[in-house]
């Protein structure tokens, strides 16, 4: 049912499903790629059974879908605020990139029209001049990909409104979910990723963030703060 979308929270890997028909259902479980094939010393160990996991990742979605269903407008507000606040410098950098690649794509126009100029003239060989014809429009080319690129991502970010509808349009449907089965999860859910467990206070903990479509990471303590009342 997680195959594909279980990822280590520290490489980025994919966790590697593992069964047996040694042992009980209840010991399948998932291990960080990384980890199993290039050694601990790269990436800690990260295991977890996928009865725990399971468990976890349907208790999370279904404190999301109380929260929405309760307290749609605060968690609108609390989502629209989180997004905001992760997107601000990412748009300010990309549109930085933008200005310059379209900077850069005008400077290279320029330079065309000097090294034709400098050709016709006879200042600049044929075979210089084709050198750097070349190189002028494999340049551009790219910056012009990148430009398509960079205003796709501007414009979903700046979208975030209508995907935080959607979103709620999807818990919607759910409201009732008792049971996780692979069609809710690939309706909901994008990523989620595995932290190493933590033993520290003589006992294992192991935190799971779950990316889900159009939000992504909702963490439990903004999810306790809406279902209290604490975030305006």
């Amino acid at each position: 049912m997680f195959s594909g979308i279980v990822r280590c929270a520290d490489c980025g890997e994919k966790l590697y499903y593992c069964t047996s028909k040694n042992f009980e259902a209840r010991q399948d479980h998932f291990v960080c790629s990384t980890s199993r094939l290039k050694g601990k010393e790269v990436c800690a160990t990260h295991f977890i059974r996928a009865v725990v996991l399971e468990q976890g990742v349907l208790a999370h979605m279904r404190m999301t879908i109380t929260c929405v269903a309760n307290h749609e407008e605060q968690f609108r507000k609390a989502i629209g605020a989180k997004q905001k606040a992760e997107a601000k410098k990412e748009l300010a950098a990309k549109r930085r990139q933008l200005t310059q690649a379209e900077r850069r794509i005008e400077e290279l126009d320029r330079l065309f029209k000097r090294i034709y100029e400098d050709n016709a003239n006879g200042k600049l060989s044929d075979s210089r001049f084709q050198m750097l014809s070349d190189d002028y429009e494999q340049e551009q080319e790219e910056l012009r990909e990148k430009l398509l690129r960079l205003n796709e991502e501007i414009t979903k970010q700046e979208e975030q409104a209508e995907n935080i509808d959607r979103f709620i349009g999807k818990v919607r449907k759910y409201l009732d979910l008792d049971e996780l089965t692979p069609a809710v999860l690939n309706d909901m859910v994008r990523a989620v990723y595995v932290h190493a467990p933590d033993k520290s206070k003589g006992y294992r903990e192991q935190q799971i963030d779950i990316s889900y479509d159009l939000v992504g990471i909702l963490p439990a303590s903004l999810l306790n703060s809406l279902q209290n009342g604490e975030t305006a």
